[in-house]
């Protein structure tokens, strides 16, 4: 069971750095693997469209899911240039797409950890996703 803290802190945490609310509330497995695949996707995705992403100008919606990774987001719309990206020229078409693609996933997936982490920390004791392939007699794996 998770330790009872400050839900609100733990979200902000959670949204800050990914996995870092589950850290805040002692779910240090949960935390672990939130921050190494949501971090790791997100990254991935600006790797692979060098940098052109995260791109409010062309990508509104896009850029409202990648929001949810973090304020790493909104640094990288202040740095980045506001020049044309030229696709096909500087980056191909394929690598950016991928790329916002890639990190709108990492966003949309930061929020669905935000939102397990507000019901857990809310209903301690209600089953969750992970709770599903118990033995109702036993409380052990099927």
């Amino acid at each position: 069971m998770a330790s009872k803290r400050n839900v609100w802190l733990a979200l902000f945490l959670g949204w800050l750095i990914p996995g870092l609310g589950h850290f805040y509330v002692k779910r240090h497995a949960h935390g672990a693997v939130y921050l190494l695949l949501i971090c790791g996707l997100y990254g991935a995705g600006v790797a692979l469209s060098r940098g052109t992403a995260v791109n409010l100008d062309i990508h509104g919606a896009y850029f409202a899911c990648q929001f949810f990774a973090g304020p790493i987001t909104l640094g990288l719309e202040v740095l980045r240039g506001h020049e044309a990206i030229n696709l096909g020229e500087t980056v191909g078409v394929l690598e950016h797409q991928s790329g916002v693609v890639y990190a709108a996933t990492a966003g949309i997936l930061n929020l669905v950890t935000l939102a397990e982490l507000f019901r857990r920390q809310q209903e301690p004791d209600a089953p969750g996703p992970a709770d599903t392939m118990r033995n109702p007699q036993s409380g052990e794996s099927a």
